[in-house]
């Protein structure tokens, strides 16, 4: 098939992750003035044409990643395109639930609230068939649906750290010290034809344990926690790692073909960001009674975030103040955070807002500016950093009425306020709002960064809210370590 294209006018093509062409012949342009080639970094290069990217998995048996068994985020990043192979919460086939949201049930028009998940989802399956291309999609030509159509294999993503990188001094290899350098993961393999061998394929980048496959007779397999997987050093493009599928043929002939391919993200230095973060434990006393004083409870919230945040390869340094505002006018009963009670620490913008308002991360700050200077130390020190206050008393936003409405947390630029009701991924889900990353349920025309919208409860992902229900979050998928890992400062 041959297709010719004419454009009165300009032809722009832009690609925010890299254009590539194949031809099996020749490749060329003309230009009646100039032909303007530009490598930014590294200049221009010319080899050998490299082949294509498969479009199929041809071996009759299929190998799928899947996490380690109660994985819960923890010891490295991965993400999958879910197809409801079990009844674990999350695994829900993402054809039914990548979605639009809208106002109503007829589907009309889009939510534009950032924050509104109670609409009405529809499922798009133009949003599904994208998302299958930022995992890699396959046809598997010999499965096929029950409506005869072509079953499709997507990859799965796994982010790790290396284990050893090059000491810019000395150019020698030596112990990077990174957690999440290792993935112990499942497979899940179908067999329709016997192998004769079934093997990971060698990647210099990889300790690989074991190599070799030995459930491959024909039938359904389930391997919980089978393969280890080391990363051994940094590399500056996504790395796959394959499952190769050796046969004979009729002639005798050995016949290798892919079985499964799991997708390693880019993580080289350019690529692991490291910032850094101050918890402020605020002390208060709204009730104003002597003796009553109580500190918010920041512990073990430090290694909950740092887990979730290395996930999209965020290293995170954590500083610890405590600042005491029990004897402060503005936290006593009718002060300027005060109402009804409770902590009134966030004001939506509108007319009820207080005239002249400062909000309370950022009096609270400057407070601890104060103490720092009282001390002799630069009161500028955290002026860089991500900053979280643990509030200990209960409360919310005002709204205008002067009802508290209550709140878990919220983000504010590069501040985060956690509340006592906050729960174990309050603080990274506030702070990946700080990266840009919006709610799972968000609709494009809400956020730009909404690249693909879920149903609201349905995921197991950290920005979801399927705490209301209740379930656990604690994975992000890799469109997502993307827009964190670009944003993070």
């Amino acid at each position: 098939m041959s297709r010719t294209r004419f454009v009165k006018g300009t032809y722009t093509k832009v690609s925010q992750n890299g254009h590539s062409m194949y031809s099996n012949e020749s490749i060329i342009s003309n230009a009646v003035k100039w032909v303007s080639e530009v490598g930014e970094k590294l200049g221009i290069s010319y080899g050998a044409p490299a082949n294509p990217p498969p479009t199929e998995i041809k071996a009759k048996c299929v190998v799928h990643f899947r996490s380690k068994d109660g994985w819960k985020g923890e010891d490295y990043g991965f993400d999958w395109m879910r197809i409801g192979e079990t009844s674990v919460f999350g695994d829900t086939n993402y054809e039914d639930i990548v979605a639009k949201q809208y106002t109503d049930s007829t589907h009309t028009t889009p939510v534009t609230d950032i924050n509104a998940y109670n609409g009405s989802f529809q499922k798009s399956p133009t949003l599904y068939s994208n998302l299958g291309r930022v995992y890699g999609v396959y046809n598997i030509p010999w499965k096929k649906k029950a409506d005869g159509t072509v079953e499709k294999y997507y990859c799965s993503w796994v982010s790790l750290y290396p284990s050893q990188i090059k000491n810019s001094r000395t150019q020698k290899r030596e112990s990077s010290n990174f957690k999440n350098t290792k993935a112990l993961l499942s497979l899940n393999i179908e067999v329709d034809e016997e192998p004769d061998t079934l093997k990971f394929k060698t990647n210099k980048f990889f300790r690989i344990s074991p190599i070799d496959i030995t459930a491959k007779s024909k039938g359904k397999h389930t391997l919980k926690d089978f393969v280890t997987i080391e990363c051994l050093e940094e590399f500056a493009t996504d790395q796959v790692i394959e499952v190769i599928a050796t046969k004979k043929n009729a002639a005798g002939a050995e016949v290798s073909e892919v079985a499964g391919r799991l997708k390693v993200w880019a993580n080289h230095n350019p690529r692991r960001k490291k910032t850094k973060f101050l918890i402020i434990e605020l002390k208060t006393n709204i009730s104003g009674i002597p003796g009553s004083e109580i500190k918010g409870n920041s512990t073990g919230q430090k290694e909950l975030f740092e887990n979730y945040l290395r996930q999209a390869l965020i290293e995170a340094t954590v500083e610890t103040e405590i600042v005491d505002m029990s004897g402060d006018i503005h936290f006593q009963p009718n002060g300027r955070y005060v109402a009804g009670g409770q902590i009134a620490a966030y004001y939506s913008s509108g007319s009820h807002t207080p005239a002249g308002f400062i909000s309370l991360q950022e009096y609270v700050y400057s407070e601890l500016k104060k103490i720092l200077k009282s001390k002799k130390i630069t009161e500028t020190k955290y002026d860089n950093h991500y900053i979280a206050v643990y509030l200990p008393e209960p409360g919310g936003s005002v709204d205008a009425s002067g009802n508290i409405n209550g709140l878990n947390g919220y983000s504010s630029g590069k501040f985060v306020v956690l509340f006592p009701t906050k729960n174990d991924q309050t603080a990274a889900h506030e702070f990946l709002h700080s990266f840009e990353l919006p709610h799972s349920f968000t609709n494009s025309e809400a956020d730009n960064k909404a690249e693909y919208t879920y149903e609201y409860a349905k995921t197991e992902n950290i920005m979801d809210y399927s705490h209301h229900i209740p379930q656990n979050r604690f994975n992000l998928w890799k469109w997502q370590w993307m827009i964190a890992n670009n944003n993070v400062k």
